[in-house]
């Protein structure tokens, strides 16, 4: 069983992970995948005059992985639908009039509903009901339905919520994070010029925040994750955002990939074999393309690293995915002498569970 020590994040003044690509800072996802939150990671542990190798090798095996941060409310953890909602539900509940709109709002499930589904259980009786009104009996949703947990596990919930059976049903009104829009200005170093713009940053509740898990012997992880919070995570450090504190929590066995796998962090397939994986007709899954721009200790102006193609968290591939670093250097023609001596790494390296097959 692979063992997660898991970490919680809280994020008192919000945080923005760019979801818009290099030319956009108006959109913010609402969780850091892995490779950012690894790459985080490798550039602090630089920044204070640490050994790379001790994390990454030179041959680009990892001595860490990580998930993506995903959200959690109170003691709950929350983790990404997966992608093929055949795998939670009986065909009955699929095709039944008015599911479809209820289904699709669902972004993150509670641990107890992923564990129940992983071992080949169903989850159509733990559904929270179609009208807001109604009380829930067995499931529960939380943010207008985008958050979905079992009945036990509310009064897990932060404490100020209310958690009495017969007040469930407004716990759908309760907000795990919030999407904000924040004036920005920026000044023209020629003419001073203001050019405003907007940016988003996403607020998390009052006991909520992002978890992750870590797989490795990094003894000086929680250190590390100190320094980060307060250097801050993602975009927009500068008006506050993406500063942290950090708890850690527990551990998690999770049962290692042996029918299909579920991700739980991005993944890039290592060779060619693993590629066949994606082909198998137990797979389901999403690509995400990741660019952005790079962070070297050489003395280099601001460049963007090469677009590569991921396979995101949620999905379901048919075998024990492994993954690779990928190294994301830009390449420029040899005359122009312009050259990045050392890789610059995206992680994607798999952090799966075990998914029993339908």
């Amino acid at each position: 069983m692979p063992q997660l020590t898991t970490y919680q994040l809280t994020f008192p003044h919000g945080l923005h992970i760019g979801a818009g690509g290099v030319e956009s800072v108006e959109d913010s996802l609402d969780y850091v995948p892995s490779d950012t939150l690894f790459a985080a990671l490798l550039d602090t542990w630089r920044h204070i005059g640490r050994d790379v190798t001790k994390i990454i090798s030179k041959e680009g095996r990892p001595v860490l992985r990580v998930t993506s941060a995903f959200p959690f409310a109170g003691s709950v953890r929350f983790f990404p639908k997966p992608v093929d909602l055949q795998q939670l539900f009986t065909e009955a509940t699929l095709k039944k009039e008015g599911a479809g709109k209820r289904l699709k709002k669902i972004r993150f499930l509670s641990e107890g509903l992923l564990l129940k589904a992983a071992n080949g259980a169903y989850l159509d009786d733990a559904l929270f009901p179609e009208e807001e009104y109604d009380s829930p009996q067995t499931g529960i949703a939380l943010q207008g339905g985008a958050f979905w947990l079992l009945a036990e596990e509310a009064k897990n919930l932060p404490k100020d919520w209310p958690v009495v059976p017969d007040k469930w049903w407004l716990l759908r009104r309760k907000k795990v994070f919030e999407a904000q829009m924040a004036p920005r200005v920026t000044v023209d170093r020629i003419n001073t010029a203001p050019n405003l713009f907007q940016s988003e940053r996403v607020l998390f509740n009052a006991g909520c925040g992002l978890w992750f898990g870590a797989v490795g012997e990094l003894s000086d992880l929680p250190e590390l994750l100190t320094v980060l919070g307060d250097a801050g995570l993602g975009g927009e450090r500068t008006a506050g955002y993406g500063h942290f504190t950090t708890t850690s929590t527990d551990i998690l066995d999770l049962p290692d990939p042996q029918e299909c796998a579920y991700l739980l962090s991005r993944w890039h397939p290592k060779d060619q074999t693993e590629i066949t994986l994606l082909q198998r007709p137990d797979s389901a899954y999403k690509i995400e393309a990741v660019e952005g721009w790079l962070r070297t200790p050489d003395p280099a102006a601001a460049q963007r690293r090469k677009r590569i193609w991921l396979v995101a968290e949620g999905s379901l591939i048919d075998g024990n995915p492994q993954g690779d670093a990928a190294d994301v250097r830009p390449e420029y023609d040899a005359k122009s002498g312009e050259k990045i001596p050392h890789p610059i790494y995206r992680s994607g390296f798999a952090v799966a569970l075990n998914w029993k097959k339908r």
